[in-house]
């Protein structure tokens, strides 16, 4: 009878330790899936039209994204919405200007927008927005550059048709993230391009270079573009808005 009453206790403790260890199991895995589930969202650059603008070829990013992505400059966003194939509306600049951010963010004061410079539109401008009045005429766009900054255009300023000549403002090698530069360099054509650069460049400071240096920085740039043309599967971004 002890023996059997024993047996029973025994059986009973491991039953009861099997239901609590499975219960402890099951809470685990239900505690990580709401982790997974509900932590922070990693940023992602947008892939699809903000929502009502996919018209008449109007696809601009997420208006609250973009208001991000212009108070800094982002020049490995760029390199990556800048790739064939993404949907965001092309335009074209019509003459050389000044760059400005009515937005009041980030931008690179000095690198003049060109003739034929290719753009993004980010957002479209009324007549009557603006936090920052520059001419009576305000309507246009907020656009992103090669480069990585933001910049506000007006009608008249571009045209949305694709020239014969496309230009691309200078992409600064030394703003883009070393995950992006690694990968870069591990193309041939850019590394030689970069070796070029580096030789003819070395020893001379901001604001006094040689000639030789100013053409290999070129050269090195447009390979990267290049490259960028050719729908190449990129590292993720390191810095997002």
């Amino acid at each position: 009878m002890r023996t059997l009453i024993c047996c029973l206790v025994l059986g009973l403790a491991a039953c009861g330790s099997s239901v609590s260890n499975g219960a402890v199991s099951s809470a685990t895995e239900e505690a990580s899936a709401k982790d997974d589930a509900g932590g922070p969202a990693k940023p992602r650059i947008p892939t699809h039209c903000a929502k009502g603008k996919k018209h008449h070829g109007e696809c601009v990013p997420p208006p609250g994204w973009v208001k991000r992505l212009c108070d800094d400059v982002y020049p490995d966003v760029a390199l990556h919405m800048f790739m064939p194939g993404t949907p965001w509306k092309r335009l074209y600049m019509l003459a050389r200007a000044e760059p400005f951010n009515a937005s009041g963010g980030s931008s690179l004061l000095g690198d003049k927008l060109e003739r034929g410079e290719e753009v993004i539109a980010l957002k479209r401008r009324s007549e009557n927005e603006g936090e920052i009045q520059v001419s009576d005429n305000n309507a246009g766009y907020d656009i992103l550059r090669w480069n990585g900054a933001c910049a506000t255009i007006h009608d008249g300023d571009y045209a949305e048709d694709r020239p014969s000549h496309i230009v691309q403002s200078k992409v600064e090698w030394r703003r883009l993230s070393v995950p992006l530069r690694e990968h870069l360099e591990a193309q041939p054509a850019i590394a030689a391009a970069y070796e070029a650069r580096s030789k003819s460049c070395h020893g001379f400071s901001m604001g006094r270079v040689s000639g030789d240096c100013e053409a290999n920085d070129k050269l090195l740039m447009q390979e990267v573009v290049r490259y960028i043309q050719s729908s190449p599967a990129l590292p993720d971004v390191t810095r997002m808005p």
